[in-house]
């Protein structure tokens, strides 16, 4: 009973500065968001290649703001298949906070993360260029598209406003709870059955098995789950190749405004990032990685 406890408020301490970490890192992209977010977008729908590149960094963006912002786009018809694709493709959802409060904690290194970002970056673009063309050489068939509102942001920079609706309603209501429970719920997890778990990993063909998890683990269109092969990663418990395989496939909530407004889109995009990313985490382990 006292090893449970011992256990739990471990875990809870190091989940709240976590957790801390990340609000804080949140709150700064929310502002740079606000700020130059307009530009971004005027920037990417002005020329197509430019819209790989400006949806892949959109796609790092903590949260629902840049993904939901690349929603719109894709809605209203101004952004194409293959530039949503990009976007879902460098997301990682809400875990890129967490990478970066392991990377101030020195569970992670800055080379690693570094990494990790470099390349989900790349192949959010090649992963988009590939999708157009195969939609285009397959004559793949979309939704029609129209102007919805996703997430209405204010310019206006009042401290009161600010607060409110982006810390409190956006950050703290929408977000912060959910990644604490994750967090915590990983933490847990990894320390009652780290032994496990690290002789698992390592028997035989088990990465391939990993791989196959973490692929379908990035299925659930939404933040969280993913956490826990982040931690594994820290530990030394899985290779990189099964961290950047759920990467890959995972976007967050960054899907839900498109399975709202088109299935058949939002299916299209997930088994397309499914393939994609079982293909490249499959090659890696097959190099040693």
């Amino acid at each position: 009973m006292n090893d449970f406890f011992s256990v739990f408020t471990d875990c809870l301490k190091e989940s709240l500065l976590i957790i801390f970490i990340i609000f804080l890192l949140m709150v700064c992209i929310e502002l740079l968001v606000l700020r130059f977010k307009k530009n971004l977008i005027d920037l990417s729908v002005r020329n197509r290649y430019y819209a790989y590149v400006i949806s892949s960094l959109f796609g790092f963006i903590p949260g629902c703001v840049g993904m939901f912002a690349m929603d719109s786009l894709y809605m209203a018809g101004l952004l194409s298949f293959g530039g949503l694709v990009s976007t879902m493709l460098a997301s990682i959802g809400d875990e890129i906070a967490i990478l970066f409060s392991l990377v101030i904690r020195g569970d992670i290194s800055v080379h690693s993360s570094s990494i990790l970002l470099l390349v989900l970056f790349v192949l959010g673009i090649i992963g988009g260029i590939s999708a157009d063309w195969i939609a285009k050489k397959m004559k793949l068939k979309f939704s029609d598209k129209c102007l919805i509102e996703i997430h209405e942001i204010d310019h206006s920079f009042s401290f009161y406003h600010f607060f409110r609706h982006h810390i409190l309603e956006h950050i703290i209501k929408k977000h912060i709870w959910k990644i604490f429970a994750w967090i915590f719920a990983t933490l847990l997890l990894m320390s009652f059955s780290k032994d496990i778990i690290g002789n698992i990993t390592w028997q035989g063909a088990h990465p391939l098995v990993m791989i196959l998890l973490a692929a379908l683990i990035g299925l659930i269109p939404m933040s969280g789950p993913g956490t826990i092969f982040f931690f594994m990663f820290a530990q030394g418990s899985i290779p990189f190749s099964v961290l950047l395989t759920n990467c890959i496939v995972q976007d967050g909530h960054g899907m839900l405004p498109i399975l709202g407004f088109s299935f058949h889109d939002a299916l299209k995009i997930k088994i397309f990032n499914l393939i994609f990313g079982l293909l490249v985490g499959t090659a890696l382990l097959f190099f040693g990685f």
